[in-house]
């Protein structure tokens, strides 16, 4: 089953899209995302921040949801492909909130 995205527009007026993946991502698995494309990892206890040239990605350890604010939707459909390759690889699915 597909990943759940949704956008929504901050206090700021630029517009995120929150990713559920219907698992928390690794840390592992975050770095090798940042890496990927050409960006770096950092995080604070399980707070993760991918910056990346076009922007940020913040997640958690914890939770299933990540945030993508980057300015180049090219980039973000590439990411957003990837998230899904990795929910769809380890065989979770994710279902709408009703």
């Amino acid at each position: 089953m597909p990943i759940e995205l949704s956008q929504r527009r901050e206090c700021g007026g630029t517009w995120v899209v929150d990713v559920n993946l219907g698992r928390s991502p690794t840390a592992a698995e975050l770095t090798a995302l940042a890496q990927r494309y050409g960006g770096r990892c950092r995080q604070f206890q399980q707070l993760i921040w991918l910056d990346l040239p076009s922007g940020r990605i913040t997640a958690s350890l914890r939770l299933s949801r990540l945030t993508i604010r980057l300015g180049d939707k090219t980039l973000e459909a590439a990411i957003i492909a990837d998230l899904q390759q990795l929910a769809e690889d380890t065989g979770v699915a994710c279902g709408m909130d009703v």
